[in-house]
């Protein structure tokens, strides 16, 4: 169900659970990403804190880029293709952190050492020598929480200069590529918080057995919420009265998720804004489940 917030001069935002009106709303092209100030003051300071978090060198990172911006769409349509020959591939068995993940989600290492190990899968994906640690992961997690944690803390982020040295950390690890940021800085949450499950499930009764389906629809991490702005006056169905430009639209995809137990909601897969890495990310998490669980089995037969 839709929820409206309007005070006028103070907040202007609807948000939206209903898996249909997520897609109705997401389709609108009246609504877009945009991160121009605008609307209420707590409109406002939400669009200023995605600002210090996820612009650099003026240009947002690409989960934040509106549909008609130059580029966005063919750089998708590339990175997709790299993403699918990745999965076909199987790439991720190369790659030195993959052994930390399976003996993660297995148990038989500390649950911390998954971050780290994804952000460093992930940053390889784009760039052969990214080398991520306890810093940088630590650095993506607080980057990612500044949009949310309460006015007090995100004011210590920025007067004491954490937030100026995360962001740092993370572009001087990137090389400055913002796909790499948006994978090592964004991207990485959701691929732990999926790890992270996968660890709570396999020792549970039974869960050796489980189709691979419904595991992934178990541990599947989505986005909280994809945010909108209101570019043109509109009325819908969602919402009980007229939106006008300046208003928030947040769709709040992982609930909607969950309510629906939709896998293509999940991903945004028919949206122009469809998650270009979801055949790489499925694959990915499909092997490291079989592996784990073989590694659980190997030891239950000692």
């Amino acid at each position: 169900m839709a929820r409206r917030l309007h005070i006028p001069g103070l907040i202007n935002v609807l948000e939206v659970t209903d898996p249909g009106e997520i897609r109705l709303l997401d389709g609108d092209s009246r609504l877009d990403r945009s991160l121009a100030p605008s609307g209420g003051v707590i409109n406002r300071l939400r669009l200023a804190r995605l600002r210090g978090a996820f612009v650099f060198d003026g240009e947002p990172l690409p989960a934040l880029l509106g549909r008609e911006a130059e580029g966005r769409e063919s750089h998708h349509a590339e990175l997709g293709r790299r993403l699918d020959e990745g999965a076909e591939a199987a790439s991720w068995r190369q790659d030195t952190s993959f052994k930390t993940l399976l003996e993660g989600v297995a148990g038989q290492a500390d649950i911390e050492a998954l971050g780290p190990a994804a952000q460093g899968l992930l940053g390889r994906r784009f760039q052969d020598d990214y080398r991520a640690d306890e810093a940088t992961f630590a650095a993506a997690r607080r980057l990612n929480d500044y949009p949310r944690v309460n006015a007090l803390a995100a004011m210590r982020q920025r007067l004491s200069g954490q937030l100026r040295r995360d962001r740092q950390l993370l572009h001087e690890r990137a090389q400055g590529d913002a796909m790499t940021l948006h994978a090592t800085s964004v991207a990485v949450h959701n691929l732990v918080g999926a790890l992270e499950a996968m660890r709570a499930l396999v020792g549970t009764p039974g869960a050796a057995s489980l189709p691979q389906a419904a595991v992934l629809g178990r541990c599947l991490s989505v986005p909280e919420t994809l945010l909108r702005q209101v570019l043109v006056p509109l009325s819908t169905p969602c919402s009980p009265r007229r939106l006008v430009p300046g208003d928030l639209v947040l769709l709040r995809l992982a609930e909607g998720v969950r309510s629906s137990g939709d896998p293509g909601l999940a991903f945004m897969g028919d949206s122009w804004a469809r998650c270009p890495a979801r055949r790489f990310i499925l694959a990915l998490l499909a092997d490291t489940w079989a592996r784990a669980v073989a590694i659980r089995s190997g030891e239950g037969g000692r």
